[in-house]
């Protein structure tokens, strides 16, 4: 059955699949692609990957289509039903219909097609679990499936993005000594040994990149104290920092510990990494020359007579892609993701679904 891609985006977005909560989508997803065989990779308790591969020809590269199919939680300031997918004025309104159910429409609209006309070329289908929250679902995807090139149609705004910032989150955990409140000159505090820092966090010297611009370096969260009416001996710091490519573990690690030991402060600090179960995400960056990535641009400067690519602020599951294969993030304009009345241009699902189309089946031409 035909089935065009804002219809599949309707039916996404209809179904909830905030992180942790995936498996309804993606056996709607299964149903979609019925026919076509496609199996469940299993993801720690976290839920399962979906995984489809299709295998039409002996030279042509293997491209992976890449979407999430976790959404954040509604925010409370939503107007609409977030599960309600309306058309209105073009757009299509709904939770996580820009990040990134149209997206994920847009490549399960062009694989089906792909599938259906026998074209000659490779493809593997991904849709993964946990992108909003530790990108576990793509840390196991990526133990298994190779590709030449992987295309992942995050919001974009048409704009193929061929790089983006990295992430680390680092805790700071301040020690003083306890003292009678009444006597706070007694002890040492560890609340204000941590505001000190956090007063002070704006003096690290980020570095700059032509393309992405600075990184990033922000307190996240601060919690200590104990008795009612004791000096707290014990607090603990969290710090986002955002990174640029030249910017690693040792340098966010040397630039901390260069501002504490110039704050002197009393207290001991220890500085760690914020405990997660997959690794941090490293900033990363594509030359438009790539042999892949060459090919995409220069289809899209015969259709849009320009390539300007962009470069992602924040991460997200194309940072573990570019560790592995060549990259191009590419998806539909929208607006509001991760916050309330959340919508998708429809006529910009369909151009990239089309896009998607076009550039997978002229691939195969090239290398028949």
């Amino acid at each position: 059955m035909q089935i065009d891609a804002i219809e599949i985006a309707r039916r996404l977005v209809r179904i909830p699949s905030v992180s942790r909560y995936e498996s309804k989508l993606a056996g709607e997803i299964e149903a979609i692609l019925h026919p076509i065989r496609v199996r469940r990779q299993r993801v720690d308790d976290t839920g399962f990957n979906l995984i489809s591969e299709y295998h039409g020809s002996e030279n042509a590269p293997v491209i992976v289509l890449n979407g999430h199919m976790d959404t954040v939680e509604p925010s409370e300031a939503w107007t609409r039903d977030p599960y309600s997918p309306e058309i209105e004025d073009g757009k299509l309104y709904g939770l996580g219909s820009a990040d990134m159910k149209g997206g994920l429409a847009a490549i399960i609209w062009a694989y089906r097609r792909v599938v259906r006309e026998k074209l000659p070329v490779n493809l593997i289908f991904t849709a993964v679990v946990d992108e909003e929250i530790y990108s576990q679902g793509a840390f196991e995807l990526l133990k298994e499936v190779e590709g030449d090139m992987a295309l992942i149609a995050e919001p974009t705004n048409e704009r193929p993005m061929l790089g983006a910032r990295g992430r680390y989150v680092l805790e700071l955990t301040f020690r003083g000594k306890s003292a009678h409140g009444a006597r706070p000159e007694t002890g040492e505090n560890a609340i204000s040994c941590a505001s000190e820092l956090i007063k002070n966090i704006g003096e690290i010297s980020l570095k700059t990149d032509e393309k992405m611009g600075k990184g990033s370096v922000t307190p996240l969260k601060i919690e200590g104290g104990g008795e009612f009416l004791s000096v707290p001996e014990l607090c603990r710091v969290v710090i986002d920092r955002h990174v640029v490519p030249g910017e690693d573990r040792g340098s966010v690690i040397g630039e901390v510990r260069t501002l504490l030991d110039s704050l002197k402060i009393p207290c001991d600090a220890g500085i760690g990494w914020h405990p997660r179960p997959t690794p941090f995400l490293e900033a990363y960056e594509f030359s438009p020359e790539e042999e892949r990535i060459r090919h995409f641009a220069g289809m899209y400067r015969e259709k849009y007579g320009d390539f300007r690519p962009i470069y992602g602020k924040s991460v997200g599951d194309y940072n573990l892609f570019a560790k592995k294969m060549p990259v191009v993030v590419y998806g539909p304009k929208g607006a509001n993701w991760h916050s309330a009345n959340e919508y998708v241009y429809i006529d910009s699902v369909d151009r990239v679904a089309e896009f998607y189309y076009e550039f997978i089946k002229r691939t195969g031409e090239e290398h028949a």
